[in-house]
C-alpha cells in the first residue's frame, strides 16, 4: 500500500481547516455540511469527525454521516469544535429492531411445551464440519472442494456476531481444535436452551433470535432444494441466507474460513444497492470447488403487520440468494427461446455493469485465443458494435471513473441505468446489425437480442494482458473501451516541494477532486486450507452421483 494525505480523500468538505485541528488538537470533534448524490440525486448529510491521538503515534478518527432533511438546516459552522464527550458512539444502522429484546425471548412467541420442542429439535449445525471428523462424521461427504452435509443446514457466525469480534478471531487461530469444539457446543447449546439458564457465549444480544428467524426462512429454501420437481434441482449449487448482523445459515451445510465476512462478498453488497430487485452477481470462480458460478440475491425487510414496505426509508435487515453455474442462464434461454437458436440471432444478459451472465461463448471453453478474460467477460469485449452504438443511449449507460488509492490507479467503468423503462434499439440505421435492449423489470438484468449478418466492423480497445487502458489521456462517454486502469502520478513528499512536485500535487489533486474513490474490495476467494477438503478427508464418498454426459450441451 501506498501512503496518501488524506486531504486528497476528504476533498469533498470543507476538509483544510478540520485537517489543521486533526493534526494539532490531541483529541476533539467537528461537523459540517456536504453534499452526497445517490441514484442521480442530491442529498444533504451532516458529517461528523471525531478524533483521538494515540501516544502520539497515530490519530483514530471516525466519520459519522447523518442525512438531515430538507427542512432542517444544519448550525454547524468552521468553528464548531465539541467536546468529544457529546458525541455518542456511533451503532450500526442496520439492526433488527425486534429483535433487541431479552435473550431468552424468541421472535416467534410459541406456547410453553411447543416453545421447547421447537428448540430442541432445531437440526441446525454449526458450520466447523471439520471438527466431528472421526466423531460423528456419518452425515458428512465431498461436494465439490468442501466438507459438508445434506442432512441439514450449517450455522456461521462471522465476527460481527460476537461482543468481542477480536477475542473471536483469535481464539479462532490460536486455540487448540478441542477448545474450539468446545466453543462450537456451547454456541449450540445456547442457541438451543430453553430454560434461559445457559450462560451467553459472547454472542451479541440479538443474536439468539436472529438465528431463530433464519432458520424459519431456511427451512423453506431446505425444503424447495430437497424438492425432486423442477428443473432446477440439478443446477443450483447451495441455498443461503445472511442477516446484516453477521449470522449466516447455507445449505447445503458446508466448512467455511473462519475469516469469511457474508457483508464483504460482491452478492450482498449488490443486494444492498438495490433494494427491494432481485440481483445478479458477475461470474466468479467459487471457493467451494464447482467453477465459475453467479450468485442471484434478494433483499429481506423487516415483516409489517400491512406488508407495506418502503425502500427509501426502510432498511433491510437480511439477504437470501443463490449459487448457479456459470452458463446455467445461456441454458435457460436457449430452452425456453426457440428464436436465440436462429442463425444470425444471438441473445445475451448481462448485469448493471455491463459484464455478461448469458451468451453463446459460455458453452465454449476457454483456450489461449478465446475467452482469455473468462469469467470477467464483458460487453465491450464481446459485442463490440453493440456496444459502440448504446454508449450514445445516455439513459441507458455512463462511462465512470474511480480513484483506487490502494494501488494508485484510476478504474474506468460502466454502470447502466436500472431504472430503464423503455425498449431500445440502434441509435445510427442503416448498419448491419440490430438489436434490442430492455431491463428485466424489478432486476439489475438488461436482455438484448442482436440479429446480425457479421459482427465485423467495430472495435473496443481491450488489453489482453492486463487492465491498463490503451489510452489514459482521454477519457469520452463516446469511446468504447473496456473496463481499464490507468497508473495515478505518483507524489513526492510534501516536504520535497519545488516546482515539479507542485505539479505533480495540482495534477494529483485535480484527480482527486474529479473522481470519488472506490469502495473497498470485495473480500478476496478464500483458497485456504481450512476450505479445501483436509488430508483426511480425501476418502469421504461424494455427495451427489452426478453423470455430466446426461448434461452435454
Amino acid at each position: 500500500p501506498f501512503s496518501v494525505d488524506i486531504q486528497y480523500l476528504e476533498n469533498s468538505t470543507e476538509f483544510s481547516l478540520i485537517r489543521e485541528k486533526i493534526l494539532s488538537l490531541e483529541n476533539g470533534n467537528m461537523s459540517t455540511t456536504i453534499y452526497i448524490t445517490k441514484n442521480r440525486k442530491q442529498e444533504k448529510y451532516l458529517r461528523t469527525y471525531q478524533w483521538h491521538n494515540i501516544l502520539g503515534i497515530y490519530i483514530l478518527c471516525m466519520v459519522h454521516n447523518i442525512k438531515l432533511d430538507d427542512n432542517k438546516n444544519a448550525t454547524y459552522g468552521k468553528e464548531d469544535i465539541k467536546p468529544a464527550a457529546i458525541i455518542q458512539p456511533v451503532t450500526l444502522p442496520l439492526t433488527l429492531n425486534h429483535l433487541n429484546t431479552k435473550n431468552n425471548l424468541p421472535i416467534y412467541h410459541l406456547p410453553g411445551e411447543d416453545y421447547e420442542e421447537y428448540y430442541t429439535t432445531i437440526d441446525l449445525m454449526y458450520h466447523r464440519l471439520d471438527l466431528l471428523a472421526g466423531r460423528d462424521a456419518s452425515n458428512l461427504c465431498r461436494y465439490f472442494r468442501q466438507i459438508a452435509t445434506f442432512e441439514a443446514a450449517t450455522l456461521f457466525l462471522s465476527s460481527l456476531a460476537f461482543e468481542s469480534p477480536f477475542t473471536f478471531l483469535h481464539n479462532n487461530r490460536m486455540s487448540s481444535p478441542q477448545s474450539q469444539l468446545h466453543t462450537v457446543e456451547s454456541i449450540m447449546a445456547y442457541l438451543k436452551d430453553t430454560t434461559g439458564l445457559l450462560a451467553n457465549p459472547g454472542l451479541r444480544p440479538q443474536i439468539r433470535e436472529e438465528v431463530n428467524a433464519l432458520y424459519n426462512a431456511m427451512q423453506h429454501l431446505k425444503k424447495r432444494h430437497q424438492d425432486a420437481r423442477g428443473s432446477l434441482k440439478h443446477y443450483i449449487i447451495r441455498r443461503y441466507i445472511a442477516s446484516v448482523n453477521g449470522v449466516l445459515q447455507v445449505f447445503p451445510g458446508c466448512l467455511l474460513n473462519n475469516n469469511y465476512d457474508p457483508s464483504q462478498r460482491l452478492w450482498y453488497r449488490k443486494a444492498l444497492q438495490h433494494p427491494g430487485k432481485i440481483i445478479t452477481t458477475e461470474p466468479y470462480l467459487d471457493a467451494g470447488g464447482s467453477g465459475y458460478i453467479i450468485t442471484i440475491a434478494h433483499t429481506i425487510f423487516e415483516g409489517k403487520s400491512n406488508a407495506l414496505h418502503s425502500i427509501e426509508r426502510d432498511q433491510p435487515v437480511a439477504i437470501v440468494a443463490l449459487d448457479l453455474p456459470y452458463a446455467y442462464f445461456y441454458k435457460m434461454i436457449l430452452d425456453s427461446t426457440p428464436l436465440c437458436q436462429m442463425h444470425n440471432i444471438k441473445c445475451l444478459l448481462f448485469e448493471n455493469e455491463g459484464y455478461l451472465i448469458a451468451h453463446p461463448s459460455m458453452l465454449e471453453p476457454k483456450s489461449s485465443l478465446k475467452n482469455q478474460r473468462r469469467p470477467h467477460e464483458h460487453l465491450t469485449h464481446k459485442e463490440s458494435y453493440l456496444a459502440n452504438d448504446i454508449l450514445n443511449h445516455k439513459n441507458l449507460v455512463r462511462k465512470l471513473a474511480c480513484a483506487n488509492y490502494q494501488n494508485r490507479t484510476l478504474q474506468r467503468f460502466y454502470v447502466f441505468n436500472t431504472s430503464l423503462n423503455e425498449i431500445l434499439t440502434n441509435v445510427v440505421h442503416g448498419e448491419r446489425t440490430k438489436y434490442a435492449i430492455a431491463l428485466l423489470k424489478g432486476s439489475n438484468i438488461f436482455a438484448a437480442v442482436l440479429n446480425s449478418t457479421c459482427d465485423g466492423g467495430a472495435f473496443c480497445p481491450c488489453s489482453t494482458i492486463d487492465r491498463q487502458c490503451l489510452n489514459c489521456k482521454r477519457m469520452d462517454q463516446a469511446d468504447c473501451e473496456c473496463p481499464c486502469e490507468c497508473p495515478m502520478p505518483l507524489m513526492q513528499n510534501l516536504e520535497e516541494e519545488d516546482e515539479n512536485s507542485n505539479k505533480e500535487h495540482l495534477s494529483y489533486l485535480n484527480i482527486t477532486q474529479q473522481f470519488d474513490y472506490c469502495e473497498p474490495a470485495y473480500e478476496p476467494v478464500l483458497t485456504e486450507a481450512q476450505i479445501i477438503l483436509h488430508q483426511e478427508s480425501i476418502l469421504l464418498s461424494s455427495c451427489v452421483n452426478i453423470n455430466c454426459d446426461v448434461f452435454g450441451t
